[in-house]
């Protein structure tokens, strides 16, 4: 397990006033910034990031379906986008700004999907451990794991991750995470529907730009990297790829360095882009 690091002196997640399952943290004058959680977590698992981010940031994180405050909604890749899409209104109309969304893993393609849906009301996009076609290789693995899961009993198979998550994330992650609930049912869908779906495709409906972040280690979610940069490209977007030292699941097993990540992400991709940065009439 990793040294956990220090906590920052921003404020937590809280429930937005009435949008259920909608998490937001930091002040209104902050750079806006959309977190899109992983499989079978919850937006509470932003804690962690939401204590370093802020003041700087202004944080909302939305409830994917099946998960969290919405976990008696079945999942699928439409419902999951129409809830960042509710996460990028709350942050644009608090800061007037449009925000940076980020995406961790099942998160990733989520943010990468809302981007090619709805490319005009987010600044740009950020994807971690998101470049795999699930209908290849990755959906295979995720399969039969989702076939243990339904094997062992969505209760059963969430006291086995509880116990693996104890073990091996910093304190801070697995509280935030254990807040929010494990989903394991959410787990089964989530792998249902992705494994149909052609990402390339989506990457390239993506006119907004696109920072893709892999760790040099994840070697499953790297499998089609260079292909998802480049079909981004093909589709006249702007896209950029960088490796970092971590694991596919580095947004909770090492918040502190994520937290880095999302920093250094938004410094590249507004020096790059600041126009899509930009508040409404604003020159740059």
């Amino acid at each position: 397990m990793r040294a956990q690091g220090p906590v920052g002196r921003g404020t937590g997640l809280a429930s937005a006033a009435g949008r259920p399952g909608i998490w937001t943290a930091g002040p209104d004058e902050g750079i806006p910034l959309v977190l899109v959680h992983g499989i079978r977590v919850s937006a509470r698992m932003w804690n962690p990031h939401a204590h370093r981010l802020t003041p700087r940031f202004r944080i909302t994180a939305p409830d994917l379906p099946g998960h969290g405050t919405q976990r008696d909604r079945p999942f699928s890749l439409e419902e999951a986008v129409a809830r960042v899409g509710l996460a990028v209104e709350e942050a644009a109309l608090a800061t007037g700004r449009p925000p940076l969304v980020v995406g961790a893993s099942l998160g990733g393609y989520v943010a990468l999907a809302y981007g090619a849906a709805h490319p005009d009301l987010a600044a740009a996009v950020l994807v971690q451990g998101a470049t795999a076609r699930p209908d290849r290789l990755t959906g295979w693995v995720y399969r039969t794991a989702a076939r243990a899961i339904w094997g062992l009993g969505p209760a059963r198979a969430a006291r086995l991750n509880n116990r693996a998550l104890k073990q091996r994330l910093p304190p801070d992650s697995y509280e935030a995470i254990m807040d929010g609930g494990l989903t394991m049912h959410a787990f089964v869908e989530v792998v249902e529907d992705l494994t149909r779906r052609d990402f390339l495709n989506v990457a390239g409906r993506a006119r907004l730009p696109v920072l893709f972040v892999n760790g040099r280690g994840d070697r499953l979610f790297r499998a089609q990297e260079k292909e998802f940069v480049g079909a981004v490209r093909a589709g006249g977007g702007y896209a950029r790829l960088f490796h970092v030292h971590g694991p596919h699941d580095m947004s909770i097993s090492d918040p502190a360095a994520f937290t880095r990540i999302v920093e250094r992400g938004y410094e590249l991709l507004s020096g790059a882009r600041p126009d899509a940065f930009s508040l409404p009439g604003e020159t740059t």
